[in-house]
């Protein structure tokens, strides 16, 4: 049997116990977990991962083991430590569920010998040479109820315009798809200007045609100052300049936690199955230093060296979308 240890790291999302339990049914692979991601290699002992004991977590929003943020990974002694701690309990694998900081520490211990497989796994959806990370559309569903409730209420009280922040981190893939499916007016987000004077005149502008303004807004949207990891409230600021500048109340959502978990949506559970599966194989034929992640819309393995932009990029058909409907500033 091969010794696998697995640990989720950075932030949360929900569809990660899909992977782990379906890569617990492969009786070839032992399968071990760390809570508290690359810190708890070391503070904690592993916990057996036994399909008979997880199985029924398939589909819960409580990970089956739990996440935190670590900068160990990032220094050539905290690996070394990783990788000394790993071998004792005698592990031939390490399985990293994470985000673009979890994806550069499996780089890392990867080209220092580590055998290393990488599940991308953030609500944001910008992990660097992946299309999709698990967590993304049970966060989008989140967003959606809340954006399904102001339409009722829209509609109930006329007039009225509705700003609603979300989290995605520097990345506007939440904002411009919930915005999108959400039916919603207007969208900004990182990746375009967010320029007060000109979003002003767009919400003016659409007041002329409709009662009631949906506006969805990335917690990174700044335009003037740079955006901190963990900083909500841009949208206030917006919405604040709005109102002095055509004279209407806005009234403010932020969606922040709320959406980091809760049960998993079909298409996470489906794709977190897909990349658990294959994780299977790559363990059983001792593929290593791979992600598996998403290209072209197939759950595929994805070499580390493969040459991306930073983040993941916007999906272009939904940025032609939102240009059409002038829902967000294309300038």
């Amino acid at each position: 049997m091969v010794k696998v240890a697995v640990i989720t790291s950075g932030g949360d999302g929900s569809g990660v116990n899909a992977a782990i339990t379906m890569i617990s049914k492969d009786k070839n692979i032992n399968l071990f977990g760390f809570h508290d991601g690359f810190d708890g290699i070391l503070k904690n002992d592993p916990i057996p991962l036994k399909m008979a004991n997880i199985q029924h977590y398939n589909l819960d929003g409580k990970q089956i083991l739990r996440t935190s943020r670590s900068k160990l990974p990032y220094t050539k002694e905290g690996r070394e430590k990783i990788q000394k701690r790993l071998k004792s309990y005698g592990f031939e694998y390490l399985l990293i569920f994470g985000g673009n900081g979890s994806q550069k520490a499996a780089k890392l211990m990867n080209k220092e010998g580590t055998k290393i497989l990488f599940i991308p796994m953030t609500i944001d959806n910008d992990v660097e040479g992946s299309e999709y990370s698990i967590g993304f559309d049970t966060a989008l569903n989140r967003i959606i109820e809340v954006i399904h409730d102001l339409h009722d209420t829209a509609h109930n009280m006329p007039g009225r315009i509705f700003m609603v922040e979300v989290l995605g981190g520097k990345c506007g893939n939440l904002a411009l798809a919930s915005a999108i499916a959400g039916g919603c007016d207007l969208a900004i987000i990182p990746e375009f200007p967010s320029d007060k004077e000109k979003i002003a005149s767009i919400v003016s502008e659409k007041l002329n045609e409709k009662e009631t303004i949906i506006i969805v807004c990335s917690e990174s949207a700044y335009d003037d100052r740079e955006y901190k990891a963990g900083n909500q409230g841009v949208s206030f600021e917006i919405s604040d300049y709005i109102e002095k500048k055509i004279n209407i109340r806005v009234r403010k959502t932020i969606v922040g936690f709320y959406i980091r978990s809760g049960n998993t949506s079909f298409r996470d559970a489906f794709i977190a199955s897909q990349m658990g599966a294959l994780a299977r194989e790559c363990i059983n034929n001792g593929i290593s230093g791979k992600m598996i992640g998403v290209k072209y819309g197939l759950v595929q393995l994805i070499d580390f060296h493969d040459n991306h932009s930073p983040i993941q990029q916007l999906d272009p058909h939904l940025v032609n979308i939102a240009i059409k409907n002038n829902m967000i500033i294309n300038q």
